[in-house]
């Protein structure tokens, strides 16, 4: 007899700790003369469905539940295992990218053209200012002077640069983009491309 009993309670157990466990289920332990720490061994194994509002307890109470088993109820209450949603995947930005590296290029110079140019309008100069007995020498020394000016002048805009910037989209194309300024940027920076300009992120 006492061995169908046993069987029994341990099916009830089995029963409790395969499905999540009730207050019903421990009261039913309980009266079925399974000890303290059988029960609370059971409580520990299994998924936690208690009712622990004040008439939940009152049911354990009246149910024979000792205060050790209904404290560690409570404490049980909110020990679930929790579940999170995963994240949305984001959109992938395909103006957004990373510099890859930038080169400063000399721009070619037009030679002869500033020159040619500054040595005609300085020799007008010069012949309108030589008066009437030094038109000639005038003419040649503005005109000399013109193309000195004139070639400086070409030089100068000769030794501008433009810069050279490799970008890698994350969408995984290559541009290089080219402008007359120093970019704000260094290779590994993070852009995005705005109106056709690369933008610091």
């Amino acid at each position: 007899m006492k061995k169908a009993i046993f069987a029994i309670l341990m099916v009830i157990a089995g029963a409790a700790l395969a499905a999540p466990m009730t207050n019903e289920d421990v009261i039913k332990m309980v009266k079925g003369g399974l000890g303290d720490a059988t029960v609370l061994q059971a409580i520990e194994a299994s998924e936690p469905a208690f009712d622990t509002s004040p008439d939940g307890l009152v049911r354990l109470k009246q149910g024979g539940v000792s205060d050790m088993l209904i404290q560690r109820i409570l404490s049980r209450r909110g020990n679930a295992p929790a579940t999170f949603a995963a994240p949305p995947p984001q959109p992938m930005c395909r103006d957004c990218g990373t510099v890859t590296g930038i080169r400063e290029i000399e721009k070619p110079r037009k030679m002869g053209t500033g020159t040619a140019a500054g040595a005609a309008i300085g020799g007008v100069l010069g012949y309108a200012l030589g008066g009437p007995h030094h038109r000639g020498a005038g003419t040649v020394v503005g005109a000399a002077g013109g193309a000195v000016t004139g070639n400086v002048i070409e030089n100068r805009a000769g030794a501008n640069r433009t810069f050279e910037i490799g970008v890698r989209f994350d969408d995984g194309n290559s541009r290089i983009f080219t402008q007359e300024t120093h970019p704000a940027l260094q290779q590994g920076s993070r852009i995005r491309l705005v109106n056709g300009a690369l933008t610091p992120l």
